[in-house]
């Protein structure tokens, strides 16, 4: 028997009121193989509720100050509870949540920064001998899928998939949004989702979705070609939905990703470019500390059947590494 976090079996128990449901891990518990549980509810923490993090120091904090480490301990001890009384030998539990969280945590600024740690639950799990996994390690041991997802304040970074087509419909059928980019609008839900099929599905390239309504509104991804034909390098690409045009989403977006390039993938370099007009994407390069490298004219836009003049930028893992620090010396 397992223990699994309950918004993972599509309980929508999250602080948001939403669920983190994971097919394989709901039908699990539906085969009674696992029994699901939420620590924070158990602890008495309503649903929804104001997000929480464990602090330096070790507290739990909610967002707005308020100490909840009493709620979050109490829950966790009546999920041991359970564990023991259903005689659990292993946990699957969210990834990065204050209370299920193994191996990484978010620091307790509420800006999408992780660091290592655990939650208050696993805590407890491995004092107590139990073996945790994430639902991330579950997909790619047991089930041999890739699912990671990145987060941050805004958003949530999951890879694409095809009941993703209307909604990535709604801003790809948009002229101003792919022609700019170097490939046609969409003309269909279906030609979305062929595209989802054979483009977006493909390795680290994520769907860019808004945490407040959970549905994506733009794609962002890392990607072998021409500039990128090191092992350890890979272009950056991304587009956004003109709504959300202005509003830094892009720049978060990408800084997750980066995050995620150079320290999980150990990437060396990530290169980036745009089409000569394309100002949006060239602010976004600079916010990034992209460094300009060269400019090629007559360069080749398969899918458009034109030629345009491109300008190629370029982020060491040295520089991203000392804008980084940098950026925490400030705080």
């Amino acid at each position: 028997m397992l223990i699994v976090s309950k918004c993972l079996a599509g309980v929508p128990c999250r602080y948001d009121g939403k669920d983190n449901l994971v097919p394989e891990i709901k039908a699990i518990v539906e085969r009674g193989e696992a029994v699901a549980v939420c620590p924070e509810v158990l602890g008495g923490l309503p649903t929804p509720r104001v997000p929480s993090e464990i602090q330096p120091d070790g507290r739990v904090l909610s967002k707005q100050g308020e100490d909840v480490t009493a709620q979050f301990v109490s829950g966790a001890a009546r999920a041991m509870a359970l564990c023991r009384a259903h005689g659990c030998t292993g946990a699957i539990l969210k990834a990065r949540s204050p209370s299920c969280g193994k191996g990484v945590v978010y620091d307790g600024s509420f800006t999408g920064k992780r660091v290592p740690g655990s939650g208050v639950f696993v805590k407890m799990l491995l004092d107590a001998g139990v073996p945790v996994m994430t639902e991330e390690e579950y997909l790619v041991t047991a089930c041999g899928k890739n699912e990671t997802v990145l987060e941050t304040e805004r958003l949530i970074l999951h890879p694409w998939k095809e009941a993703d087509a209307g909604e990535c419909f709604f801003y790809a059928k948009d002229p101003r949004v792919g022609p700019i980019c170097g490939w046609p609008a969409h003309t269909s839900v279906e030609h979305t989702r062929q595209v989802i099929r054979d483009v977006l599905a493909a390795p680290e390239t994520y769907a860019i979705v808004l945490r407040e309504t959970g549905l994506p509104i733009g794609s962002i991804g890392l990607h072998r070609n021409d500039l990128a034909q090191k092992d350890d390098e890979a272009e950056l690409g991304y587009w956004l939905g003109v709504p959300f045009w202005g509003r830094g989403i892009a720049p978060e977006a990408a800084r997750a990703l980066l995050r995620h390039a150079f320290e999980d993938l150990r990437l060396a370099r990530v290169w980036c470019g745009y089409y000569d007009g394309n100002e949006q994407s060239k602010r976004v390069q600079e916010k990034l500390g992209f460094r300009y490298q060269w400019t090629t004219d007559g360069a080749p836009v398969p899918q458009m059947g034109e030629t345009r003049k491109a300008h190629v930028s370029l982020l060491t893992k040295a520089d991203w590494a000392a804008a980084r620090d940098s950026c925490e010396g400030r705080q």
